[in-house]
């Protein structure tokens, strides 16, 4: 994965809808690119139920998250629905959906396919401008119930999110060679050490190779817990694009502010006693 480290935080590459990047030379010149306000994975025909009729070699797409705001969350997909085809051609995977996409322009109307449950109807949607800045994208999720986490503990256990209701939940989601996060990280342990008495819970989230992530623990020494999000699957929920990526989570498990790049503690200090 490409990575590029900026003064405040290390972006890394999203995978979601949306038409192709262009270069910074041309991006004042063009008009916003086309998306339709979701994150993906491809799943094989053989899976789905008999009701949606999909047989070709690429397979459908499911919907793993669907961005607040955007045509997408207007026209009231859900995750876990099956997409099957747009303007009535199958998908054969993601490659279908994306080449499509890529040929229309912000507020072109697209009619897909769609399976939910053992159901299949179809559903118009005008294309939504895809955010110029990446890592507001994650910004959207304020307001939205925490997903779940998906992976393991290498150190540490805070148990489920759902666990964790009654909490204010902090979600640090990190890279051992960004230097950002290793600015931030001591604050963020001062700050757990300090409250995680008083219903404070810090995780600390990497996808990063587990014996890397030990070794950087072992002279770390972190006080919180730490989990390895092995599949990319949290990260991918939370659309973290920018390492760090500060997720606070209220005691009902909702997000109430997504923070991106180096803070001090006195900042996450103040962000956590709003909810705490």
């Amino acid at each position: 994965m490409e990575r590029m480290l900026l003064f405040i935080a290390c972006l890394v590459l999203p995978a979601m809808i949306s038409s192709q990047p262009m270069p910074a030379s041309a991006a004042q010149s063009k008009a916003p690119a086309a998306w339709l306000g979701i994150a993906i994975e491809d799943v094989p025909s053989a899976g789905l139920p008999a009701a949606y009729d999909h047989h070709t070699e690429g397979g459908a797409v499911r919907v793993l998250q669907v961005f607040k705001g955007t045509s997408a969350d207007q026209a009231a997909l859900q995750e876990g629905d099956i997409l099957l085809s747009i303007n009535k051609t199958p998908l054969s995977g993601r490659k279908t959906l994306l080449d499509t996409i890529h040929s229309k322009a912000v507020g072109d109307v697209v009619e897909l396919r769609i399976g939910r449950g053992e159901k299949v109807f179809s559903q118009k949607m005008a294309l939504s401008p895809k955010p110029e800045d990446m890592r507001s994208i994650t910004k959207m999720l304020v307001g939205s119930p925490a997903p779940a986490l998906d992976g393991k503990y290498y150190s540490g256990d805070a148990g489920m999110l759902a666990k964790n209701r009654g909490k204010v939940v902090v979600l640090d989601f990190w890279a051992t060679w960004c230097g950002p996060c290793r600015m931030t990280i001591p604050g963020l342990d001062a700050v757990y050490k300090k409250y995680r008495g008083k219903g404070l819970e810090v995780i600390g989230i990497s996808s990063e190779n587990l014996e890397d992530l030990k070794a950087f623990q072992a002279s770390a020494k972190l006080d919180y817990p730490l989990f390895n999000d092995v599949s990319r699957l949290t990260t991918g929920h939370y659309q973290a694009f920018a390492y760090p990526t500060l997720v606070v989570i209220d005691k009902q498990g909702v997000i109430e502010r997504v923070e991106v790049g180096a803070h001090p503690p006195e900042d996450i200090e103040k962000w956590v006693l709003e909810y705490l």
